[in-house]
């Protein structure tokens, strides 16, 4: 279902030179983030940051491996505007996960049809050439990582194709647990929501995660020391 209204072939013909210039212009020059000290540093300087959101679902074959599907994505800009939100719908759901997509998204059946991983692809990769992020910025990025690789590896796009890999990522919630807690323990969104007592009333939908995501990034833009003294 997924090349049903946009083929592969197709794909690539519309995309390819917009990739091409995405590998020329090398975001990836950016240094990487490790300390808080450093995310202050990169989010009061001129650097773009993009951050992304996955959501998920499996395919009714959770015995075997790489069965989590792509159902949403989000992105937007730091301190902008510029976002997007894309969802997927597949035959591969079950029937509860699509009756819950369609009464989300107030769908017919045949107007979700169009919203195919390949379709949604195409428009984040566009966005991505548009805005040509500096950072990659995610809550914990292996398994949006992982998912986003595996849906590219269905639709058989080259490595060289994924402009996602080209830019240099900032896990926030990595730096946050080793800087703060020590590397001891991981830390929810949801709970890091509630430690710096933002509202988060819809956790777990990517558009409202990424928002979060850029809360927590202002709040690392104040300099806190000069605040509290």
């Amino acid at each position: 279902m997924e090349n049903s209204k946009t083929s592969l072939s197709e794909l690539i013909r519309l995309e390819r030179p917009n990739w091409q210039h995405q590998s020329q212009n090398a975001s990836s020059a950016a240094n990487a983030v490790t300390t808080l000290k450093q995310v202050h540093e990169i989010v009061n300087g001129s650097a773009k940051l993009l951050s992304l959101d996955l959501e998920f679902y499996c395919d009714g074959q959770s015995q075997m491996p790489g069965t989590t599907r792509l159902v949403q994505i989000a992105g937007r800009v730091y301190g902008q505007d510029d976002a997007f939100n894309y969802y997927v719908f597949s035959s591969k759901m079950t029937p509860k996960d699509q009756l819950s997509l369609l009464k989300r998204l107030d769908l017919r059946y045949s107007e979700a049809e169009r919203l195919t991983v390949a379709s949604v692809l195409k428009k984040v990769l566009r966005f991505i050439d548009r805005v040509q992020p500096d950072y990659l910025v995610s809550w914990d990025n292996r398994l949006d990582l992982s998912v986003l690789n595996q849906e590219a590896n269905r639709l058989q796009l080259a490595e060289t194709s994924r402009s996602w890999t080209r830019i240099q990522p900032l896990d926030l919630e990595k730096i946050i647990s080793s800087d703060v807690f020590e590397k001891s323990s991981s830390i929810s969104l949801a709970r890091m929501c509630d430690l710096l007592q933002l509202q988060h009333p819809k956790p777990h939908l990517a558009d409202h995660d990424v928002l979060m995501i850029d809360k927590i990034l202002q709040f690392y833009a104040l300099d806190l020391n000069k605040i509290l003294h």
